[in-house]
């Protein structure tokens, strides 16, 4: 697979593949970056399908240790990515638990988001007692939806997930792979070719 590394508002980001059928922006998830294997190996897979695929590192990677709260300072980081794509045509929007949050709350708020894909929606934190964020956002959003979950992933707990989901107004499908929140041990392969054969139904190009 042919990658060229790009900068676009100081971010860092690595451009795959031609727009035959559009492009699409990974974002990766709050420990490891933009070439974390699921990321990669989705971008190939997506190439292979005839689309121009961004992955970008958020500006925290390499400078503190976790994203600020809430995505605070990356969703405008996100913004400049789909500007930076924009001249490719409206993006589709691949997010790995804190990058999916992030499109979430980005996509909410535009129009021109063509469909978004959630590896592991973190629908809480990490510690014991965590409570459900506040989801309600979900409901403006109106392009497509693919979640993809592990079915042992305490970040997302299905019967969270399905309360959170009877207020979504756009179509969307949800997939359950075997796995914890990284669809480990065995289900990564999985969860990438739930994600690519969904895309290639949804884009009729």
């Amino acid at each position: 697979m042919t990658e060229r590394k790009v900068k676009f508002d100081g971010l860092d980001g690595v451009v795959s593949g031609a727009a035959k059928r559009g492009c699409v922006i990974i974002t990766h998830g709050a420990g490891r970056g933009m070439d974390a294997p699921l990321l990669e190996n989705t971008s190939s897979g997506l190439v292979e399908l005839g689309f121009m695929v961004l992955r970008f590192n958020f500006g925290y990677m390499g400078k503190r240790p976790a994203p600020s709260m809430g995505g605070k300072n990356e969703k405008p980081e996100l913004v400049s990515a789909i500007e930076f794509m924009k001249e490719h045509g409206n993006p589709i929007l691949i997010g790995k638990s804190f990058g999916a949050r992030v499109s979430t709350y980005v996509a909410a708020e535009r129009s021109d988001i063509r469909a978004l894909v959630y590896y592991g929606l973190p629908i809480q934190g990490m510690s014991k007692n965590s409570k459900p964020r506040d989801w309600s956002h979900l409901a403006n959003l109106s392009a497509p939806m693919l979640f993809i979950t592990g079915d042992k992933d305490k970040l997302c707990p299905m019967d969270e997930l399905e309360k959170i989901q009877k207020n979504i107004t756009a179509d969307f499908k949800s997939e359950v792979v075997a796995g914890d929140h990284s669809f480990k041990p065995k289900s990564e392969g999985k969860a990438k070719e739930l994600c690519l054969s969904w895309i290639d139904e949804l884009i009729k190009v």
